[in-house]
């Protein structure tokens, strides 16, 4: 039965970053692809939040005048 926490000796930092090459552009990618459409959806529906809440709070202001 192996221990797989010993780190062997023989083993260098550039064995195990060729097997994790491209991961990071791999990452950016997929983070792209999920920030770029949420404020694709954010920007707009955002302004329309702050419009409706605007409305509503003059709506509240103004409704003991009317």
């Amino acid at each position: 039965m192996q221990n797989q926490g010993i780190i062997h000796p023989a083993r260098s930092m550039n064995a195990t970053s060729h097997r994790r090459a491209g991961v990071s552009t791999l990452d950016y990618i997929l983070v792209l692809g999920v920030i770029l459409p949420l404020v694709a959806f954010a920007i707009p529906a955002g302004k329309r939040i702050i419009q409706l809440s605007y409305e509503m709070v003059c709506t509240l202001v103004a409704w003991p005048i009317m």
